[in-house]
């Protein structure tokens, strides 16, 4: 061979790999395995992007101007607002009321005494008839105090021979013939009958029982010849030209009751109503029951109240300041008491309240509600606190 033939660069000669067993057409099957993946690749991105082009597509258009980005609501997003609620109400303010409040009580007699002896001696004369009018003073009974008329007789003679005794030494006293010690011891003794002849004489007065007022008379308990002791009751005495009216109230209309007040009442088996006026008030209230005693006074002169009656009696309770009432369909029961929904800056609010007196048609709100609320009426199962409310008609 020449030398002057020419020769080629190294990058020109072909590679062979270094092991003589590899065939050729092998080697170009594995250089072309990575373009086959790349290409693969592309067309799934490819693909991808048409999908999404395709939704983006299908979304319903959003308003105008909006941004393609906030045209399908997301899932996250907060529900829409729930529409206010249309109610009733009104706005709450004093006013004077009055009312009947009904209890229950009992007749008593103006003045009543269970006539009893005072010694225990034998009746010798019963004047007492039964259910008879007697006078303040009149004899109802007479004992037995023929030993005692008897000590009263000693004491009248022993009295007269004191008495000239006295008067005998007052003179030998005179005339120097008789000593000063001896006209005083005189002079004791008589001072002495006397005083057992008035303690005597009260003993005497004793015998004879009379009525201490006016009155009529119940059933007499005992007979003449009967040896009653100083506990027995020999017959009732009750002064009912006047009645009085006991009944109860709970404490709190302790401040609505006052000395004058009209009140009503009914007995039971007669539909008659009967005035009285209240005369006297309990000044402390009952700790076991929690009320107070009332007494009312009114007049019986045709004797038609029977003592110890029952009666149904109605107080007028009048506040004079006024109160806060409500409907009684606005007031919810609850467990912890009750409770009135009111509006406030447009929300529902379920105010705990407490409650007073009732009428057939409102309710006397004494704590929770103030003067200018908005009580709601109507729509009350359907209200939530803070759901929205929408005043339909709103009335002072």
């Amino acid at each position: 061979m020449s030398t002057d033939e020419p020769s080629l660069p190294d990058s020109a000669v072909p590679m062979h790999p270094a092991s003589p067993s590899t065939p050729p057409r092998a080697a170009k099957k594995r250089s072309a395995t990575p373009f086959v993946a790349g290409g693969l690749f592309v067309v799934a991105v490819g693909a991808w992007l048409g999908v999404q082009h395709l939704a983006k597509g299908a979304a319903p258009a959003g308003p105008p101007g909006a941004s393609s980005g906030a045209s399908a609501p997301s899932a996250s997003a907060p529900p829409a607002p729930a529409p206010p609620i249309t109610v009733e109400g009104f706005t709450l303010a004093p006013k004077p009321f009055q009312v009947l409040l009904p209890a229950t009580g009992t007749l008593a007699a103006n003045e009543s005494v269970a006539i009893m002896a005072e010694l225990s001696r034998r009746v010798v004369r019963a004047l007492a008839v039964d259910g008879a009018r007697v006078k303040k003073g009149q004899v109802l009974f007479q004992l037995d105090g023929a030993d005692l008329q008897a000590q009263a007789r000693e004491l009248q003679v022993r009295r007269k021979l004191l008495v000239d005794n006295e008067a005998r030494q007052a003179k030998l006293l005179t005339e120097g013939l008789a000593t000063v010690a001896d006209h005083e011891r005189v002079k004791s003794e008589l001072e002495l009958v006397d005083a057992q002849s008035a303690s005597l004489g009260v003993t005497l007065a004793r015998t004879t029982v009379r009525a201490p007022f006016a009155g009529r008379l119940g059933l007499r308990k005992v007979s003449e010849g009967a040896l009653p002791s100083p506990s027995t009751v020999l017959v009732a005495l009750q002064d009912d030209s006047k009645i009085k009216v006991d009944f109860s109230l709970p404490e709190r209309y302790a401040s609505l009751v006052s000395v004058d007040q009209e009140i009503r009442f009914r007995v039971a088996g007669n539909d008659k109503v009967f005035p009285a006026k209240v005369s006297a008030i309990e000044p402390v209230i009952d700790a076991e029951s929690r009320s107070l005693r009332v007494r009312g006074l009114t007049d019986n002169p045709n004797g038609e109240l029977v003592v110890g009656a029952f009666v149904n009696v109605e107080l007028a309770l009048q506040s004079e300041r006024g109160a806060l009432l409500v409907p009684s369909i606005a007031v919810i029961p609850s467990l912890r008491g009750h409770g009135v929904w009111v509006a406030k800056e447009g929300k529902a609010t379920l105010v705990e309240v407490e409650l007073g007196v009732r009428t057939e048609t409102e309710v006397e709100i004494t704590k929770g509600l103030a003067a200018g609320d908005t009580v709601l009426t109507t729509g009350l199962l359907r209200l939530r606190p803070g759901a929205a409310v929408k005043l339909e008609a709103a009335a002072k």
